[in-house]
This record gives structure tokens, C-alpha cells and sequence, in this order.
């Protein structure tokens, strides 16, 4: 059993507990940390932990085997090379860092330490995304032409000015990093490393001082190209679809749904099986630590897919298409 702490206390970590904390065989949350003693508290009482009164202390209990953070993106890079120095196993929330730089540094960090980092893309899981998955590889669509994503939620229109995501440095280009983030990586796990970037983004009805309204296009290494709609003052909508010379799919990620268009045009409900993203990410990433998998997000993917919002981020800036950094990346 990984012995977990719950680095963190917003609506996440309580969303990570109650799908393993009792459930898995595999993880068992013992203890958490987050600097408001009446939350860290709270979050204790109700998932029967223990609490820390630092990360530091975290770090340092030798009954700790892992990390699970959920707290700002702009302190993951820190808090991974801080916990792979202290010898635990990490499971980061997305987005995994703000940089490409920050990325490849807190992979490296791991790396050397030999610990697991694991990054918390839940939507990989999903079947939707999985059956996709499998109908490209099996080339059903033919050449694949084109990709069509959305992932928006109405959130932003209730930010207060202290929330945390209420700045362009938590909220760079807007939703991208609470939302868009998941369907980039998404894209690249169906369709590989994207190339380059054009990016508009706009603040259109939120009450702080952030975007609300992104759209992206992308130019995949494959040759495919791809869009991307990320709203943050908008009615629920996450969706992937692909189109291809053999036929099209509609695939509705957090309905579990997906559509067939064969080439005649004809189209069929695809059956598939709702499933638990944040039990089975946590299960693997306890598998991973244990030797017994390996997790289903690479670091080298994670760290493309920082390259990608960064990329992204800059062109929404300058107007123009920004070449993806690929570094060193095979």
C-alpha cells in the first residue's frame, strides 16, 4: 500500500481522496499539508489523516512514501525537486509547471532521485479518449485530416480578485491552464508532438483581470492540424472529435459518449463504459512506485506538453505562430 500526503487543501484534493481514500487497494492518503491549519484540519477529519504542520515536515516523515500535489501551478516545479530530493514518489496536479525549463528541471530531479513522477491528466483514462485511441491506431479513420477540441466550464464568471487562478501568472491565455491543459495533452496522446502554435485570447465577461476566452490552432509533426476553444464563462462543454478520409468521430470526453461517421456518411452510437479517471491515474501511479506499471503519461510528454502551453501563451501575445520547443526531446 503507498502511503500518500495530500499536499494542498482546495476542491481537488478532496476530489483525489474520495476516489481512492478507502476504495484503492493500491494508495491510502495518511496524512496532508496545506498552510491553513482550519483546512489541513478539516481535511483530516474527514478522510481519517493525519496532518503536517509544514512540506518540510512532509518530507522528512519516513512514513510518507509519496506526494500528491494539487496546489498552484507556479509552485509544482519546487515542490517536485523538493520531494524527489527527499527520496518520495509525486503525483502533480496538471498543469505540471508554468515552463518548459521548470518542466524538464523537476523530471530530471526524479530522474536522479529514481523516484516515480506522475502527472494527474485524467482525461486519458477516460473511455471516450481510450476508444478513440484505439480506432487510430487501428487505422479507422484513414489519414487522419484534422482535430476538434473543447474543454470549457463557467467557473471564472464567480472568481473573486484573491482567488489564486485570478492572475496571468497562475492564468496565463486564460482557461488554458485549468482546462485547455487536459486536451492538449489529450491531442498529443492521440495524435504526437505538436509542432507549432497560433493562439488568440481574449477577457470578454469575467470580473478579474483574466482571459476568458482562448481558441488555438495547432500544426502537429504528423502533419495533422488541430483546434482547441477553452472558455471559462461558459456552460460545461468537453469534446473531442477527429476527422479522417475513412470517417469522422464525435466523441463527448466527460459524457462518455462517442459517435462513428463511416465514409458514407452514415453514423452510430458507440457504446462505451463510464469509468473512475481519478481512481484508475491513482491506482497506476501506486502501481509505477511499486515497479508494476509504468504510468500512462511519459515525463517526455508531460514536458512537450508545457513546451506547447508555452508556446501557445507567447503566440497569444505576438499574433503569430510560435514554434514548439522541443529541446532535446526524442
Amino acid at each position: 500500500m503507498l502511503r500518500a500526503a495530500s499536499i494542498g487543501m482546495g476542491w481537488w484534493s478532496d476530489e483525489l481522496a474520495d476516489a481512492a481514500q478507502g476504495k484503492s487497494d493500491a494508495i491510502r492518503i495518511v496524512t496532508c499539508f496545506t498552510r491553513s491549519e482550519e483546512r489541513r484540519a478539516a481535511f483530516a477529519r474527514k478522510y481519517g489523516t493525519a496532518q503536517h504542520d509544514s512540506y518540510e515536515a512532509v518530507l522528512a516523515d519516513d512514513g510518507v512514501d509519496a506526494v500528491i500535489l494539487t496546489t498552484p501551478h507556479s509552485l509544482h516545479a519546487e515542490q517536485v525537486i523538493a520531494a524527489a530530493a527527499a527520496g518520495k514518489h509525486v503525483f502533480c496536479e496538471k498543469p505540471f509547471t508554468l515552463t518548459r525549463a521548470s518542466a524538464q528541471a523537476a523530471v530530471d530531479a526524479c530522474a536522479e532521485a529514481g523516484v516515480v513522477l506522475a502527472i494527474g491528466q485524467n482525461r486519458r483514462w477516460h473511455s471516450a479518449t481510450q476508444a478513440l485511441k484505439a480506432r487510430l491506431e487501428g487505422g479507422d479513420f484513414g489519414t487522419v485530416l484534422h482535430a476538434e477540441a473543447n474543454f470549457s466550464v463557467p467557473s471564472a464568471l464567480g472568481y473573486a480578485v484573491e482567488h489564486w487562478r485570478s492572475n496571468r501568472i497562475e492564468s496565463p491565455a486564460g482557461s488554458i491552464t485549468g482546462l485547455g491543459i487536459h486536451m492538449i495533452d489529450a491531442l498529443v496522446y492521440l495524435l504526437g508532438p505538436i509542432e507549432r502554435v497560433a493562439a488568440q485570447a481574449y477577457r470578454r465577461a469575467v470580473p478579474v483581470d483574466i482571459d476568458d476566452t482562448t481558441s488555438v490552432l495547432f500544426a502537429f509533426e504528423s502533419g495533422v492540424t488541430a483546434y482547441l476553444g477553452t472558455m471559462f464563462a461558459c456552460p460545461h462543454t468537453s469534446y473531442i472529435n477527429v476527422y479522417g478520409t475513412g470517417g469522422n468521430a464525435f466523441a463527448e470526453i466527460d459524457n462518455s459518449k462517442l459517435t462513428l461517421q463511416a465514409a458514407d456518411g452514415t453514423r452510430r452510437e458507440e457504446p462505451i463504459e463510464a469509468l473512475d479517471t481519478l481512481r484508475l491515474e491513482l491506482d497506476e501511479f501506486a502501481a509505477a512506485c511499486a515497479g508494476e506499471a509504468q504510468f500512462t503519461v511519459t515525463t517526455g510528454e508531460a514536458v512537450h506538453c508545457i513546451a506547447v502551453m508555452e508556446a501557445l501563451v507567447a503566440a497569444a501575445v505576438s499574433g503569430e505562430w510560435v514554434a514548439v520547443d522541443r529541446g532535446s526531446e526524442p
